[in-house]
């Protein structure tokens, strides 16, 4: 599916409060570039078409811009190039090996581990909004659990983040990884958060 989107979703979405960086939209941008032929002005049709404007060449990476914008860029991308939701995943897992903050930041403590269950300073560095909590990280298992709060954007992003946080796991203990997302609002919204479990093989 492509994310087909009705006028008073779009509506809601734009009242949706917080802020990100815009290192977010850099991300998106190199994602097009690389992957995309002609895709950005194929983007921008999109944009245009839920009342949005974002303009990528022009945003400051460190920067902060609305919450609700993370959310139209990937709902553009989808609705651009008919994008699934495993090839949203899979655009979730190529972002945080071109970002900085990110590669800074799984370098910074020695053991993975504790890099791991630090995981809710990447979130505060880039979000607003929301809270990621470590719920389970063991190591010598193979098997680390997140959670996340306040964040009930819309189901693209949880398809996103899921791939998104397998990356960060596989840059940090250096293995390949099987996720999922276990608990989800939008399936069942008797949940207040998400929930994402990831797992690797320690021999590896």
């Amino acid at each position: 599916m492509n994310y087909e989107i009705k006028q008073e979703e779009i509506e809601r979405l734009k009242n949706i409060k917080g802020d990100v960086r815009g290192t977010v939209f850099k991300t998106d941008q190199h994602f097009i570039l690389k992957n995309k032929e002609g895709g950005m002005g194929k983007v921008q049709e999109e944009l245009k078409k839920m009342g949005v404007e974002i303009d990528y060449d022009d945003v400051d990476r460190m920067g902060f811009y609305p919450l609700n914008l993370r959310v139209f860029s990937l709902l553009a991308i989808s609705r651009a190039f008919n994008m699934e939701g495993e090839e949203i995943k899979e655009m979730g897992k190529k972002a945080p090996r071109v970002s900085f903050l990110i590669k800074f930041f799984t370098k910074y403590f020695m053991s993975s581990e504790k890099t791991l269950s630090k995981v809710t300073d990447l979130w505060d560095k880039h979000y607003t909004k929301g809270r990621v909590e470590a719920v389970e990280v063991k190591e010598d298992e193979g098997r680390a659990s997140f959670r996340l709060y306040e964040s009930n954007f819309h189901p693209i992003f949880c398809q996103y983040l899921l791939g998104y946080f397998s990356s960060i796991v596989e840059m940090v203990v250096g293995a390949k990884v099987e996720s999922k997302e276990t608990k989800c609002y939008f399936k069942d919204n008797e949940n207040n958060h998400h929930e994402f479990h990831i797992t690797w093989n320690p021999d590896d």
